[in-house]
């Protein structure tokens, strides 16, 4: 079973509060200080197949690096569903707000942007890790429950 599923913008399950929506942390990476899902202030997101999902975040860069490199794991009854990011959606420099890439260490970043949301099935609950990859490992890394609905 193959699903694509898309987000920017996930392996403990230590839970975060970011803002209002509840996110869990990662094993590494940083947790966003803030984040909005357009349509979601709390967990399980219901996020629309075959539409774009909307999303704003705020993180602390961790460690200095030239290039962001976004990636989504999507788990679906406790399977990882492999999905690859389209070309134009990989970048997360293209995604900064405030900042242009090379990031320094401890930088406050800004990320804003929409991805496409596919998959071939639909009324299922889902838990999708975001991760930015850097030059050095992930800069950052959380992951929330979604409901993925026609």
């Amino acid at each position: 079973m193959e699903a694509k599923l898309t987000l920017l913008i996930v392996s403990l399950l230590v839970s975060a509060v970011v803002g209002q929506l509840e996110v869990q942390k990662c094993k590494n990476g940083a947790v966003p200080n803030k984040l909005e899902i357009e349509g979601c202030t709390k967990a399980p997101c219901q996020i629309v197949n075959g539409q774009n999902l909307r999303f704003k975040a705020e993180f602390t860069n961790p460690k200095a690096t030239k290039t962001l490199t976004a990636k989504v794991i999507a788990r679906v009854a406790g399977l990882i569903i492999p999905y690859e990011l389209p070309e134009e959606h990989r970048d997360g420099c293209k995604k900064l707000t405030n900042a242009k890439c090379p990031l320094a260490d401890n930088q406050r970043v800004e990320a804003a942007g929409d991805v496409p949301v596919e998959s071939p099935i639909a009324n299922v609950k889902a838990n999708i890790e975001f991760q930015l990859h850097g030059d050095s490992g992930i800069s950052l890394c959380f992951k929330i429950d979604a409901k993925i609905v026609k």
